[in-house]
């Protein structure tokens, strides 16, 4: 039995116990649908009102509208370019831009299942959090909020005071929809930049996953899962070093951590006119940064894909709140708002099952 199965027969054992002790859970405070678990409690009315009623969150306020329609904007965008790209290909499939549902075991590796579970606790509860500050910011006050688990994935919410919220105006209500997105779309922003420039300075070598038949590093019989840790006593981090030292071609000495766990110096010879080595790398890190830089990636993903998907106008985000309010801005009635976002919706969904591509 492979980790999928288990995850998955493990999946159904805990919502089979959801389901016998519903009784029992309801009694303190819990509600239990099936593959949804919610916990809500009356909380208080103000979150934050000090730093609600800062200048710097005004600022950040005004600022959020304007990233929340950016969002909206942005999403109804990939979906219409990812179903463009399976209609009218321009690229090879396997490099088309695709919206893979995360699935352990299925679309994503089990063992990445920690990570996202952070990420997503983190990313939705300061997403929510920012929901409650700005409407302590707008004097609307927070009637309740909550935990929720929907199949294997944590959530929050936060739930201002519907009659309060409604007779706001109009700005009062965009900004209070726009504070969550703003919040995971300045996230992603942050941990962008740390994805892509923390593995090279954190390296601590190269990782050799591939090799090439009759190239150098095959001819030398070295190991594949070696790592390189230095070329001619210089140290090698990234493949950029290692491809200016290997243009000098000749023999050169490479320094190997070797899967066995020895160190030792096997010599190539670079004779091929391209001066390649031959081989497929990989960044190699101590065991705690792997973890650092997975939790990196996570944060990014979900952050980005909160403030794309969760603006999209699709109904029941927050993004289809925020276009119900642009349109009725414009004279459009609700009716006629939910028809565009149930269209969209159907083309969003209609986007994942053709992006569906199960690990082999």
């Amino acid at each position: 039995m492979n980790t999928a199965e288990v995850f998955g027969i493990s999946l159904i054992v805990f919502w089979g116990l959801m389901y016998l002790l519903r009784k029992k859970l309801e009694g303190k405070g819990f509600q239990i649908y099936p593959f949804l678990l919610l916990w809500r409690k009356n909380t208080r009315s103000e979150w934050f009102p000090k730093i609600a009623r800062s200048n710097w969150y005004k600022l950040f306020e005004k600022i959020g509208v304007g990233l929340g329609i950016i969002s909206l904007i942005s999403g109804i965008a990939l979906i219409f370019y990812v179903i463009s790209e399976f209609i009218s290909p321009k690229a090879p499939q396997s490099a088309q831009l695709r919206l893979e549902p995360v699935i352990p075991g299925v679309t994503i590796g089990i063992n990445q299942l920690p990570y996202i579970l952070l990420a997503i606790g983190i990313s939705v509860t300061l997403h929510e959090l920012a929901h409650a500050v700005s409407a302590t910011s707008n004097n609307v006050k927070v009637r309740s909020g909550g935990f929720l688990f929907l199949i294997f994935f944590p959530g929050a919410f936060v739930e201002p005071d519907e009659e309060e919220y409604n007779s706001s105006n109009y700005s009062v209500r965009l900004k209070i929809l726009s504070a969550g997105l703003a919040v995971n779309l300045i996230l992603a922003a942050i941990f962008f930049p740390l994805a892509i420039y923390l593995p090279p300075m954190l390296s601590q070598g190269l990782q050799i996953v591939g090799e090439l038949k009759n190239y150098p590093a095959y001819n030398s019989s070295i190991p594949v899962n070696s790592i390189i840790l230095g070329i001619d006593g210089h140290s090698i981090h990234t493949s950029t070093q290692l491809e200016t030292y290997l243009h000098r071609g000749g023999i050169q000495t490479l320094t190997l951590l070797f899967p066995n766990g020895s160190i030792g110096n096997v010599s190539v010879n670079i004779s091929d006119p391209q001066h390649l080595l031959g081989v497929y790398l990989t960044y190699y890190f101590p065991p705690f940064i792997y973890s650092l830089l997975d939790f990196i990636i996570w944060m990014f993903t979900i952050n980005f894909s909160l403030a794309l998907f969760n603006g999209a106008p699709l109904i029941i985000t927050d993004g289809g709140k925020v276009f119900n309010e642009l349109l009725k801005k414009l004279g459009v009635n609700e009716k006629t708002s939910y028809l565009i976002q149930g269209i969209i919706t159907m083309l969003f969904i209609s986007a994942i099952l053709l992006s569906i591509n199960p690990l082999q």
